[in-house]
């Protein structure tokens, strides 16, 4: 395991295989913490959750793991379990069925009662959800793990979004009232909106079905109970454009009252204690969204929002110092800035970190990303280049890597020779073990995409930058199992594209 495990746990020592052999011995689930080195809510989970004595003492009734993402066979073991952001915890029983998942947001508090549910019913989710689908009413303690799973860090295909809005929705009518129902509602209602909107796009219209319509109410209901809504906030800060949009395209009127609760249910969230000061400011950002999804296009955001949610973010950052709370502060402060164009302000945050991160090239890619879009490309380049190289472990190398070939791509199209060197060098961080997987597979498919349409561009001028990374990638290729899926994703690389 790597030696950047939180303290304060009692963490297994040994493989997660071992791991998994030790749970089956003592009779115990797995408690598996997926984190990295660099991830901002990683550190803020491991500061305000991880340290409650409630929560370690939880952990004694399990065997707790973590897996840093750059643990040698870390990503094989996220494409097994299905996992791809981090922070992600994830109970599993001895037979790697899984029970529970969860990621960062939540009420602090609740953490262990959570876990708690899950030690009184080891019953792999998988299960739980087709028995709603069968028409059987579930148990509080069945509703309460369904509630709290948090099913927008299942990496399911959006092909798929539709069916599981439909078994959340389900699962939400075998449950009783109360915030239970309610969040299982607000999911299905995140899922079926995503699907969609997809859908109609590539059909050109946007109707909106009964379906959804029907969960559109259900929301509704739930944000007129303020109370009800602000113990449903992370599920709620999980609506994204396509549920305003779908809601003003089936009434004006209704997408106004919609968007009235639900920024006063985002603006008690801010507010509440029930939530670190990271995750307040993340419901702020959901609120500037959602009145960004509803305003005309180009209409800048009304100055005394702007005014307050500014200020709410600097008064966050001048009382936090610590470095374990301060990046997801900070992380949560960039993308309000971002999202609301205020890339001037971006900059100067992102910029200030670097000198106090143990993680300084997570800011540098920042930072690449915010000079390009104030105009500074050479900037922009060099930013993403250092933050490469100066970025540490396999899979952390291989995503950096991935950042700074596509913004070659967008900023210096035209240099082939600079693109296929970076692009071998990156490829190259693929060359090991069970490195083809889970978010490194993600990444070399975004990466495949980018680079045949910067050829396809081009009218097919960059042919040989292709052939030759395509013929990197089969060097590492040849050496993984033929029976792998890993093989034929890596396989399909640039396959033909030149």
């Amino acid at each position: 395991m790597a030696s950047s495990a939180p303290p304060g746990i009692g963490w297994f020592k040994g493989s997660v295989q071992e791991a998994f052999a030790e749970a089956k011995r003592r009779g115990r689930p797995v408690l598996l913490f997926w984190g990295a080195a660099w991830c901002p809510f990683c550190h803020t989970l491991k500061a305000t959750v991880f340290v409650r004595p409630e929560f370690i003492a939880k952990t004694r009734l399990f065997v707790p793991v973590y897996l840093d993402g750059d643990d040698a066979g870390a990503q094989a073991w996220g494409e097994r379990f299905g996992v791809l952001g981090y922070p992600t915890l994830v109970v599993l029983d001895a037979d790697q069925h899984e029970i529970l998942r969860l990621g960062a947001g939540h009420d602090v508090s609740e953490y262990a009662s959570v876990l708690d549910v899950a030690l009184e019913d080891l019953q792999p989710i998988e299960d739980l959800l087709p028995l709603a689908a069968a028409g059987k009413p579930l148990n509080a303690d069945q509703c309460r793990r369904l509630a709290f799973n948090e099913w927008t860090l299942d990496s399911i295909e959006p092909q798929r979004y539709g069916a599981q809005a439909a078994a959340l929705q389900a699962a939400s009518k075998a449950c009783p009232a109360g915030p239970e129902r309610a969040q299982l509602a607000v999911y299905a209602e995140v899922f079926e909106s995503q699907s969609e909107a997809s859908a109609n796009g590539k059909r050109g219209r946007a109707a909106v079905s009964p379906r959804l319509s029907a969960l559109m109410d259900q929301v509704s209901e739930v944000l007129a109970q303020p109370q009800l809504a602000l113990a449903t906030a992370p599920a709620l800060m999980a609506l994204d454009a396509s549920f305003f949009k779908a809601a003003r395209s089936r009434s004006p009127a209704l997408a106004n009252s919609l968007r009235d609760r639900y920024i006063a249910t985002m603006d008690a969230a801010a507010t509440s204690p029930r939530f670190v000061v990271a995750d307040q400011l993340g419901f702020l950002d959901a609120k500037v969204n959602a009145l960004m999804s509803l305003a005309p296009p180009h209409q800048p955001l009304p100055p005394d929002v702007l005014n307050s949610v500014d200020a709410r973010i600097d008064a966050a950052l001048d009382a936090e110092k610590s470095p374990y709370v301060r990046p997801g502060l900070v992380n949560a402060a960039l993308n309000i800035l971002e999202d609301t164009d205020q890339y001037d302000r971006a900059y100067q945050i992102a910029k200030a970190e670097i000198e106090r991160s143990e993680t300084p090239y997570y800011y540098q890619a920042d930072l690449g990303e915010i000079a390009e879009k104030l105009g500074h490309q050479d900037e922009a380049i060099h930013l993403l280049d250092i933050a490469y190289h100066g970025a540490r472990g396999p899979a952390t190398r291989f995503q950096w890597g991935a950042l700074y070939v596509s913004g070659l791509l967008r900023m210096a199209p035209k240099d082939d020779q600079r693109i296929q060197q970076a692009g071998l060098e990156v490829l190259g961080e693929l060359d090991g073990p069970d490195r083809v997987a889970a978010r490194a597979r993600v990444r070399l498919v975004k990466l495949d995409q980018e680079l045949r349409h910067w050829n396809s561009a081009a009218h097919g001028a960059h042919a040989q930058v292709l052939q030759a990374l395509h013929a990197r990638a089969q060097q590492i290729c040849v050496k993984m199992p033929a029976a792998q899926p890993a093989r034929t994703r890596c396989d399909a690389f640039l396959n033909n594209a030149a």
